[in-house]
């Protein structure tokens, strides 16, 4: 596997920016993208402030994350316990819009002459800026400059400032500036990763205003129970006063200004968005709620915001930069991954992130098991109180898998969605949805692994142990002490990672994580009980949970079956794996590939091949238990099975093959997932970037090329360092304390930074922390097998 020449960028590589210097940009979806810009809660596509000269050629959206519409599913056949309905991220009104007139010629890059045009999204500081020197048919020439930010230091709000200057006439500009709610998406109904989202099918509108220089406009969701105000708010200077007046359509509402202009001189709009929503129950009055954010940051104006902003994501730099010497497209790739990551994830314990973030509409924006395994690790060393928001997220949709539960015909427990928004099932095809249990051991597996980061026991008071134990109740339900396995715990008609494979008896992944879940479970009871008995009983008689029922769990995460052949020495995938022909990849076009979407269902599922790391992600996951021999059996037989068509792959494979000595295979995977949206390796990034991938990438150098592990409460470390770079480095947050580690061609560096003494290993080797006392090992052999 091979990194990809960069598709999307004309510029040069830049380690801190993302550039873009061709208009013509090939694919322009793409470009909307990666240019997108979000906060958590306001996400909008790197669209053009005029719109997109061919609409079937653009994807406007602008998104407000855990805000979503509801429709029905339609089936042909139904049947007991299939998902009723969907959720769709609801697109909100499109506050970007500017359009710019000379008289009757309008502003637009793919008419009259374009002389030259860039725009360059730096990701230190989370602006995204445009350049254009632009000729009209009529000979006038003007110079446009844009900067753009969502802000992080204000959850609600977007900024805007343009500035347009002629420069060969005097005369009139007459800009037109609003919220624009016409936008919609490009639909490909034959990529099941691809969604459909229509601001007209998701929202109905409720009120509309206009005044001088404001305005807002309350729509309610379809189907939903949400509220939403989009306002805005903006000003405008230049060599003379503007005659502005308000306009209103059925596709928006705005002010129009008339600016006389003066050869060189500019005519700047700065211009506020601000959105919110509530759900219709609550007393707070939107509009008024957005008047008061707009206010504040017109007295503040663009330049503080702006400072204000970048000092968020200056302390996110501090701790969450990965520094790679020695290879300028990846570390563009690991900060554009970082960037996207920390932009995407909801803050507010009602949201989460989800798998496109806040950058499209692919999968109707919906969340997967992807944040717990892929995501929260990398957010949990870096920004912990942003990984608890994301479990608290899990919290609040408890109520919601509790009545998943009894609709899968279990009578205690939570099931959780594997697609949702607001908590409920969206998956119409249950073989590769419903039927992955193994996402509620990938809650459990992530409330303790940020337990043991954090020590937070609050958290496991108040939210953690209620889920754990929840979710704990449904493996009971899912199979039984088999006689036939020597009275082993068994676990029928399950699917695991690999959805190429569904509906299969004792998954070795899904089987080796419920054990993991139950353990946990037992180990959260155990410690609740002595550390805090009367909430421990007081949580024990409102779920009405037994301790015979958790007598249960011990026995069987004690007896659990975990596949094993003797003969070929590996871990089978699930019961029937081996017994199914070789799927025959010397006859499979390019062309058709991912599998998905050119075989159906039944002819994948009768074949020896993978989407993606199975057994491979228990072997890292659960690394602890196995020995490295059996981990590189494992990788020598799937890998080659594996087609890698799912983003979720690479990354994992990165991280197995550093760890049996694979060090070239090791950075091949990694190259592949560290670049997999800037170079469209999927060729379906045009509908959002690729989250737990970015994550993954995180996992290929922290977990991967660092060795980093978190056995028994100990960080432990075995550092190997790619051939192609000189060095890298990297900060973690852990228990209180921030721990930097750097490696060169020769020795690495642990750093305590912040926080009291710690000890780690390094090689299994005890090595104590002190502030200010850096301390430096060997370094192991770039590639060298244990």
């Amino acid at each position: 596997m091979t990194r990809a020449t960069p598709k999307s960028l004309a510029a040069p590589l830049e380690i801190w920016t993302i550039r873009e210097d061709d208009f013509s940009r090939g694919n322009s979806m793409l470009s909307e993208t990666l240019f997108s810009l979000a906060n958590g809660y306001i996400g909008t596509r790197g669209t053009f402030e005029e719109g997109a000269g061919d609409p079937n050629s653009s994807c406007e959206g602008t998104y407000l994350n855990g805000v979503y519409m509801r429709e029905k599913i339609p089936y042909g056949e139904n049947a007991a316990g299939f998902a009723s309905h969907n959720h769709k991220m609801a697109p909100v009104p499109n506050g970007k819009s500017v359009r710019i007139f000379i008289g009757a010629e309008e502003f637009r890059p793919e008419k009259g002459t374009l002389h030259h045009h860039s725009q360059q999204l730096d990701m230190r500081r989370g602006l995204l800026t445009r350049h254009a020197d632009w000729t009209s048919p009529s000979g006038k020439r003007l110079h446009l400059d844009s900067r753009r930010f969502v802000s992080l230091a204000d959850s609600h709000l977007m900024a805007l400032e343009i500035s347009v200057t002629p420069l060969n006439f005097d005369g009139v500009l007459d800009i037109h500036s609003g919220l624009d709610c016409s936008s919609g998406s490009v639909q490909d109904n034959d990529d099941p990763r691809v969604g459909k989202l229509s601001l007209k099918d998701s929202l109905t509108l409720v009120e509309k205003h206009t005044d001088n220089g404001h305005g807002f406009l309350r729509h309610n969701t379809i189907g939903g129970d949400r509220e939403i105000c989009s306002a805005f708010s903006e000003s405008i200077s230049g060599p003379g006063a503007p005659d502005s007046l308000t306009w209103s359509t059925p596709d928006g509402i705005g002010m129009r200004h008339i600016c006389p202009a003066l050869q060189n001189q500019p005519v700047i709009l700065t211009k506020y968005i601000a959105y919110f929503h509530k759900e219709n129950s609550s007393k707070a009055s939107l509009p008024q709620m957005a008047g008061h954010c707009l206010t504040a940051a017109a007295s503040n104006g663009f330049d503080v915001l702006l400072e204000q902003h970048c000092q968020v994501l200056d302390d996110f730099w501090r701790d969450a930069d990965i520094t790679i010497d020695g290879d300028p497209a990846l570390q563009q790739g690991m900060r554009f991954n970082l960037f996207h990551i920390f932009l995407s994830a909801g803050r507010d314990g009602r949201s989460n992130i989800s798998a496109k973030g806040l950058t499209g509409p692919g999968y109707d924006g919906h969340y997967f098991w992807d944040t717990e395994i892929y995501i929260i690790p990398s957010l949990l060393y870096s920004m912990p109180d942003i990984a608890r928001k994301l479990l608290e997220y899990r919290y609040h949709i408890l109520p919601a898998a509790r009545t998943r539960a009894r609709q899968m015909g279990h009578g205690t427990g939570a099931l959780y969605p594997w697609r949702t928004i607001g908590g409920e099932e969206c998956s119409a095809f249950f073989p590769a949805s419903t039927a992955q249990y193994h996402i509620n051991a990938a809650i459990a597996y992530a409330i303790d692994h940020y337990y043991e980061v954090t020590e937070d026991w609050a958290f496991i008071g108040k939210y953690g142990a209620e889920m754990i134990f929840e979710t704990a109740r449904l493996w009971p339900g899912l199979g039984h002490f088999s006689a036939r396995h020597q009275g082993q715990f068994c676990l029928y008609e399950v699917t695991g990672p690999d959805e190429y494979t569904a509906m299969v008896d004792n998954n070795f992944y899904t089987n080796a994580m419920a054990q993991r879940h139950l353990a946990i479970a037992v180990k959260i009871a155990t410690e609740m009980a002595h550390l805090d008995p009367a909430a421990f009983r007081m949580l024990c008689n409102r779920i009405d949970l037994s301790d015979d029922e958790i007598a249960l769990w011990a026995e069987m995460a004690e007896k659990m079956y975990l596949p094993y052949d003797k003969d070929l020495q590996i871990n089978p995938q699930d019961d029937s794996f081996l017994d199914k022909p070789e799927w025959d990849f010397a006859n499979v076009p390019k062309e058709n590939y991912p599998l998905l979407l050119h075989y159906h269902p039944l002819v994948i599922y009768r074949h020896q091949v993978l989407k993606q790391a199975d057994v491979i992600l228990a072997m890292f996951l659960l690394g602890e238990r196995y020995s490295i021999d059996l981990k590189r059996r494992n990788l020598d037989y799937y890998e080659p099975r594996t087609t890698h068509d799912s983003t979720l792959s690479s990354c994992i494979h990165s991280i197995i093959c550093t760890e049996v000595g694979e060090a070239s295979a090791a950075y091949d995977f990694f190259e592949d997932t560290a670049r997999m949206d800037l170079d469209n390796h999927h060729h379906n990034s045009e509908y959002g970037v690729h989250t737990a991938a970015m994550a993954g990438s995180w996992m290929a150098v922290v977990n991967g090329f660092a060795g980093m592990r978190l056995h028994h409460s100990r960080l432990s470390f075995a550092p190997t360092l790619p051939k192609a770079w000189t060095g890298y480095h990297f900060s973690l947050r852990f228990r209180g304390r921030r721990i930097t580690l750097s490696v060169t061609t020769d020795q690495v560096t642990y750093a305590l930074t912040d926080g009291p003494e710690l000890m780690i290993l390094h090689e299994d080797q005890n090595v104590s922390l002190t502030k200010g006392a850096p301390v430096s090992r060997l370094l192991k052999v770039p590639g060298e097998k244990p």
